[in-house]
């Protein structure tokens, strides 16, 4: 289906409004390509709502069934070990340094 958008003296594009109603459209990006003439590309951003459960596959493994305090002992604890080996891997850059006396 083809849309007009209106283009504001101030250079805004007005996007009509049942167009924004079918995307369900918050925000977007915007492009424009060079293929022998110019084409300007719209693309939804989504929301973070619309994100929910994209990253279970990646869970496969974690226990279920967890209390929430034991979740957050089990991020505190994995933060606390990353910066642990983030501070050993800073100590050996600086031992491999010269000391200059």
């Amino acid at each position: 289906m083809l849309y007009t958008a209106t283009v504001t003296s101030q250079g805004q594009i007005t996007i009509p409004a049942q167009l924004r109603r079918e995307l369900d459209l918050d925000r977007a990006i915007i492009s424009v390509t060079q293929k022998g003439k110019e084409t300007i590309e719209i693309k939804k951003i989504p929301t973070l709502l619309s994100l929910a459960g994209s990253l279970t596959k990646y869970a496969k493994n974690i226990d279920k069934g967890l209390s929430s305090q034991e979740i957050i002992r089990r991020d505190k604890k994995a933060i606390d070990d990353a910066r642990k080996k983030d501070y050993e891997r800073y100590l050996k850059r600086q031992s491999d340094k010269p000391i200059i006396i």
